[in-house]
């Protein structure tokens, strides 16, 4: 903006800002002769209407007191005065600094700054509901008598009490803030801007704390409005199909023609410049043409005067800090900016975007206010505007998806666009509608915009900082590599900081470098795909595709911000709100999780208790633990008692914690079917179509004489006894499976037998093969026979069961119904040979027990049946409706048997079985219910008894014992029998 020398206004922003800078001055020149104490010094307020005392008698009080009275609200006004105020004013003013009158004279009362909360006139409960807080009217009443004796206080102040009122203002400071924390440890010593600050944080602890976090933060509302703008893409590209695109028309009388038949691919990329700022600027026009930065910290003289908590150590965590970017990331920059910005009393906030007047002076994004006010002292701080840049964001999106919905969302104000179609339909010249774009967004937004094209993404994006700012560029295929040669590697994209070190400890500095070496050298420096990548872009080449239609691949909630808990209880606290509002999330977009990460930053064992920044994380050791359940689930309660086990598993004390994060990966793909559903479908059809041919079936196999005996009477048909009743017959029927087994493997195969397998060596269904992923068909493919004599297997089965008596022979082999494969085949070859493994023990385990199977098991079905439930679903239905433990009524049943006087060896193995069953069931919950419930009928018997409590600990350890054997883990039980006499028992 250009400056009027003449009237010595415009650096200031016109007559009214010189003029309330004017009357600040007036005012603070006026209070130096009455100035008593400095009892309200860095504190300013705005009298808004009528008040008890009156504004002017307000103004005397903080002229004596060292406070600072405006005449009109600024934007670094402390608190607002009022007494009453009509409801649109309510609407348009932040509550949050609205106090009353009463708060200026009982400070004054009780000589040092009071906490101003409880002197809100507007409590808010919701944000858009505030709400009137009449708690203070008693204290109205008196304000006339207490206007009385501050005057006598004010003409009685001793010259002893100025010198001393700084020292009494940290000490009663610091005594409010113990009061207030009611902790054992040292209260945090914050300065007196700190606590009667409107924005003064809160911790974790507190339960608003949540939702006030993620109100102000602006990487939460970046990366909300950004995924959220993938999702918008999508959402458009369903609704619209294949409609036609209405502005498209109107280009071809707006822009001229292509010259010739062009059929080059062009991409454009486009991205807002200084998006925040820009956003900003529409509020502060006055402030255009200067440096400015967007940033929570309020700047000016406040900026680099920052009081520091008194145990905190800014120099250690300058050490550590740049210590751990240099020796592990390899991050010069971020070092760099540790080292000249951990000066004492420098804000730490950080800038999240500034102007190019700014960055002329060598300001930059995410570099500390306190050290950005050393380079540039006349910048200027404009708060954040989350709505601004949702509302702006939208408007950029809506533009271009008047003309084409090819596009690729990256961020709120950026994104990939393919043309291609839309100007070889229209025959446009490229850069004509990327110019018409530009001033379309422009006059919709009041932001500028610039826009890159090129023949790929990468291209697009290299031409977009040529084009920065408020410009266009097109950068050609044929241009590309000279381009590329004097870019620098770090501007690659997937090239980071840690890469960039080890390319530049090769001696490879730009892409001109790389373009010299072979890719051989390359693939040994960096393997084979990453050398690959980097070889292709640093010529030019990207053949990365722009993905229209982008999924969510996870769902996260962190907070390393106020982390201060005291108590295990706090933390739990904690992690169910955040389990709560990672819940919510994942239900917004309407899917599942199968994956849970719990992420937690831990003060590192060298690193200050208290952190330079106030309530900041400092100086962490990041650690992690996930779980993988066995399906995926929206269920908050899931959720959050996984969180909960994996805190517990980290041992971590409460009071080291600096930042816990949830991470819900793995999420379900909407509308997808599961591979193996894919697989049964392919072999039901391909049966069916056999089915439909039955002259092969004469052919191959005339019909065979009706010479078998008649089937008995399946016996799996009939109801299962019951398993007490099983038990107490095993002694007297006992049998051999191992002899069952060899009879049938000595059968003969039949000529029907023999037709089914020339029938099933036929070709796959091409239609349900094509449905198949490409990974999963190419398996199938080259295991072609061993799937399909698994498959005549399965028909010999069949055949058997109709022809032969199952009273006296082991079960067979459980196998699939129609497919032959299973979850294990979709398994990583790792994760494979760990459930081969598991499958092992327990044939191991079968075969152990083959010898000596009661009869009555094997006519129900085998000893397998009861000791590992089939993986099939009937038998899992016919297990589950026969187990104790699952009926509604188990509880009636546990307390008849803890009636009675010792428990039965048979009744505890009966519990130890029920229990088994549902271990390989995965009814854990269950498990935990019963064991849970079990211990407290066992402990409220009026009379101990040590047997009891033997077969308790006897049946927790069988529990145990299969959990590791199967899983390779085992449960925890809150519930416990701790008995002296007993403590030590046989196992």
């Amino acid at each position: 903006m250009a400056h009027d020398e003449d009237n010595g206004f415009a650096e200031w922003g016109g007559y009214f800002e010189a003029k309330k800078s004017k009357l600040e001055e007036q005012f603070a020149a006026a209070s130096d002769p009455f100035r008593k104490s400095n009892l309200f010094a860095g504190i300013s307020i705005f009298v808004n209407g009528l008040t008890n005392p009156s504004a002017d008698e307000l103004k005397r009080i903080m002229m004596v007191h060292g406070g600072t009275y405006h005449h009109y609200e600024r934007p670094h006004t402390t608190f607002i005065i009022a007494s009453n105020l009509p409801d649109v004013k309510v609407r348009n003013m932040d509550t949050s600094k609205i106090i009353a009158a009463q708060w200026v004279v009982d400070c004054v009362q009780k000589e040092r700054v009071l906490d101003y909360k409880p002197y809100l006139l507007y409590t808010n409960q919701k944000t858009t509901q505030p709400r009137l807080n009449f708690g203070k009217s008693k204290k109205e009443k008196e304000a006339n008598s207490s206007t009385v004796t501050i005057c006598e206080q004010v003409a009685t102040t001793t010259q002893l009490e100025g010198q001393l009122g700084s020292i009494l203002k940290e000490l009663q400071q610091a005594a409010l803030t113990a009061t207030s924390n009611d902790v054992s440890k040292p209260a945090d010593n914050t300065s007196i801007n700190a606590t009667v600050n409107g924005n003064a944080a809160r911790t974790a602890v507190d339960p608003a704390f949540l939702s006030e976090f993620y109100k102000k933060s602006r990487l939460h509302h970046i990366a909300t409005l950004g995924a959220g703008f993938k999702q918008y893409v999508c959402e458009l590209r369903q609704a619209h199909g294949n409609k036609p695109f209405g502005k498209r028309a109107e280009l071809k009388s707006l822009l001229p023609d292509s010259l010739g038949n062009d059929t080059a691919r062009y991409v454009m990329h486009i991205d807002m410049d200084c998006f925040f700022v820009s956003v900003g600027l529409r509020n502060h026009p006055e402030l255009r043409g200067l440096p400015i930065a967007v940033t929570h910290s309020k700047g000016g003289s406040s900026a680099t005067d920052v009081p520091v908590h008194p145990q905190a150590n800014r120099q250690v965590e300058l050490e550590l800090f740049a210590q751990r970017f240099e020796q592990h990331q390899h991050d010069n920059i971020r070092a760099d900016k540790v080292r000249t910005g951990f000066e004492e009393k420098m804000s730490l906030s950080e800038i999240a975007s500034c102007s190019y007047e700014a960055r002329a002076k060598g300001i930059r994004n995410g570099m500390f206010v306190g050290q950005a006010l050393k380079l540039c002292p006349e910048l200027k701080t404009i708060p954040y505007d989350f709505e601004g840049y949702r509302e702006v964001a939208f408007a950029l999106y809506d533009t271009v998806a008047q003309y084409t919905l090819n596009i690729e969302a990256v961020s709120c104000d950026e994104m990939f666009v393919e043309l291609t179609d839309m100007l070889q339909e229209l025959q446009l010249d490229v850069m004509a509608f990327v110019g018409h774009l530009r001033q379309e967004v422009r006059g919709k937004t009041g932001c500028p915009c610039s826009a890159g094209v090129g023949s790929n993404k990468l291209l697009a994006r290299m031409a977009t900082k040529v084009a920065k700012p408020d410009g266009q560029h097109l950068l050609t295929t044929n241009d590309a590599a000279e381009y590329m040669a004097a870019t620098t590697l770090d501007a690659l994209p997937g090239v980071g900081h840690g890469m960039t070190y080890k390319l530049n400890q090769a001696g490879l500095r730009t892409c001109g470098d790389l373009q010299k070496i072979a890719i051989e050298q390359l693939e040994t420096l960096l393997g084979k795909k990453s050398a690959q990548t980097i070889y292709q872009n640093c010529r030019g080449i990207d053949l990365r595709p722009l993905v229209y239609e982008q999924q969510r691949k996870s769902v996260s909630a962190e907070v390393n911000y106020g982390i201060r808990f005291t108590k295990a209880e706090e933390c739990e606290t904690f992690l169910r709100q955040l389990s709560a509002e990672v819940h919510s999330r994942l239900l917004e977009i309407k899917r599942k999780t199968k994956h849970i990460t719990l992420k937690i930053m831990v003060r590192a064992a060298e690193a200050p208790v208290e952190t330079s920044k106030f309530m900041g994380h400092g100086v962490c050791d990041n650690q992690s633990k996930s779980v993988v359940l066995k399906q995926s689930t929206d269920d908050v309660n899931t959720i959050t008692s996984q969180v909960l086990i994996l805190m517990r598993q980290c041992e971590v004390p409460p009071n080291e914690l600096r930042g816990i994060g949830i991470q819900l990966s793995k999420l379900d793909e909407p509308g997808e079917e599961k591979k193996e559903n894919v697989i049964k479908k392919m072999f039901v059809k391909m049966s069916e179509k056999q089915r439909e041919k039955p002259t092969l079936l004469s052919t191959a196999a005339p019909a065979e004489p009706s010479t078998k005996m008649p089937a008995p009477e399946n016996p799996k048909a009939k109801s299962r006894p019951n398993v007490l009743d099983m038990l107490k017959n095993a002694s007297n029927k006992k049998s051999t499976v191992l002899e069952a087994k060899s009879q049938i493997e000595t059968k003969t195969e039949t000529p029907t037998t023999k037709a089914t397998t020339s029938m099933f060596h036929s070709q796959f269904d091409p239609e349900i093969l094509a449905q198949l992923p490409e990974d999963i068909r190419r398996e199938v493919l080259a295991h072609k026979e061993e799937y399909l004599r698994s498959e005549v297997g399965h028909a010999k089965r069949k055949s058997s069961d109709n022809s032969a008596s199952s009273a006296k022979r082991a079960p067979p082999p459980i196998l699939p119904i129609c497919s032959p494969l299973n979850a294990s085949d979709f398994l990583p070859s790792t994760s494979r040979a760990a459930l081969v493994k598991q499958q092992e023990r327990v044939q191991r385990k079968s075969y152990a027990h083959a010898n000596n199977t009661p009869q009555i098991v094997l006519d129900c079905g085998g000893w397998n049946e009861l000791e590992a439930p089939s993986k099939s679903a009937p038998d899992c239905v016919s297990a589950e409706s026969n187990n104790l433990l699952l009926q509604s009524n188990y509880k009636d049943a546990l307390a008849s048997w803890v009636e009675t006087e010792e428990p039965l060896t048979t009744d505890v193995k009966l519990i130890e079985f029920q229990i088994c069953e549902l271990i390989e069931m995965n009814h854990f919950d269950q498990i935990y219910e019963v064991m849970k419930y079990f211990c407290r009928l066992i402990k409220s018997k009026r009379r101990e008894s040590c047997l009891w409590h033997i077969a308790y600990n006897r049946i927790e350890n069988k529990i145990q014992h299969r959990m590791l054997e199967t899983l390779g883990y085992g449960l925890s039980f809150r519930e416990a029998i701790n008995c002296a006499n007993c403590s030590a028992y046989p196992q």
